[in-house]
């Protein structure tokens, strides 16, 4: 046995020995640590509890300067990443598309270097179910430049059922408060819901479509010679046609857009804001630090009651009262 195991006779028996007594050849040290554990391992972690929000390196000076406790930067960061409990990432599912074309529209502005002049938005909505597509540019993702698109999106295919944005105050007020902007005044003349999205995964085929507008449409401006912003909304008109026509699908369901009212004929018929203001002795009421003055309608101040004001889109006041209209602008 000792010639096959290219032993010595002595630790070929001495070994055999080992394993009818004990029934392995491990030694006796193994699993034991030679160094004892810190006896104050748990009150060091207690104390850097409080620091938190601190690098290492910063942890272990703040213990020395505060705690009077000197341990080494490397052991403090293991018996921190072993006590810690690890953040398990959020696992996403894929939602469905809807079925019907016009039942969810996707809106999101895209900031990119469109073309040579400055770095501009686009904004841009995407049907769910067959992803047609509208786009719009602006220099900022504004409220006005959300309703443009909107408007175009309206003479194009009708009224949808819902739109899916971001949480931008642009997109999304509170229904209790008084508080009123453009956007969401004409989702409401027209009875469409606005629903948040709570994180750009939640909207991402919008978001994914923006990578392609930014891929395609780029080079195809700078090829074409497009080189401010009202030549590029000018070009959209043909490339939305190109794109909707190579990427838009048949929806699953039905077309579920409403026809626009009949007193619908312009943008300013549904995209504009109502406000009360008080109508003074001399017949003006004040808009944004401005005066505005209405015809005087006899000898006598008018009587102590509030007027409805209408703004639209397009900076047209309109005053109400009495059942009269006054065009102040």
């Amino acid at each position: 046995m000792a010639r096959i195991l290219n032993l010595p006779v002595k630790t070929t028996h001495d070994r055999v020995r080992k394993i009818r007594l004990l029934g392995h050849l491990n030694h006796g040290n193994k699993g034991r640590q030679n160094r004892k554990p810190n006896p104050d391992k748990t009150q060091i972690l207690t104390a850097a509890t409080k620091y938190e929000d601190f690098g290492i390196s910063h942890v272990c000076e703040l213990l020395e300067s505060r705690d009077g406790i000197s341990v080494n930067r490397e052991t403090l960061r293991r018996w921190l990443a072993r006590s810690r409990v690890r953040k398990v990432p959020k696992q996403r599912q894929r939602r469905d598309r809807r079925p019907n074309f016009g039942e969810l529209l996707q809106i999101d502005g895209s900031f990119h270097d469109w073309f040579s002049e400055s770095k501009a938005c686009m904004i841009n909505i995407v049907d769910d179910a067959t992803n047609t597509a509208e786009l719009h540019f602006d220099a900022q993702e504004t409220i006005e430049s959300a309703c443009y698109a909107a408007w175009n999106w309206f003479t194009s295919y009708g009224v949808p059922q819902a739109f899916y944005a971001d949480g931008r105050n642009m997109y999304h007020l509170d229904p209790d408060d008084d508080n009123q902007n453009f956007f969401t005044q004409m989702c409401r003349n027209l009875g469409i819901r606005i629903i948040m999205a709570h994180s750009p995964q939640a909207k991402g085929r919008v978001e994914r479509w923006n990578g392609v507008h930014q891929r395609r449409l780029v080079p195809l401006m700078k090829l074409d010679g497009v080189r401010d912003m009202a030549d590029a909304n000018e070009y959209l008109k043909k490339y939305v046609v190109e794109h909707n026509k190579r990427y838009a699908k048949p929806a699953a369901g039905y077309n579920v857009h409403r026809p626009l009212p009949d007193w619908a004929e312009c943008m300013g018929d549904v995209c504009f804001i109502l406000i009360e203001r008080k109508l003074k002795n001399d017949w003006t009421f004040s808009y944004k630090g401005k005066v505005y003055q209405l015809p005087r309608q006899s000898v006598y101040p008018p009587a102590k009651s509030k007027i409805k004001v209408k703004i639209t889109i397009s900076g047209r006041i309109t005053a109400y009262y009495r059942c009269a209209e006054f065009n102040v602008r």
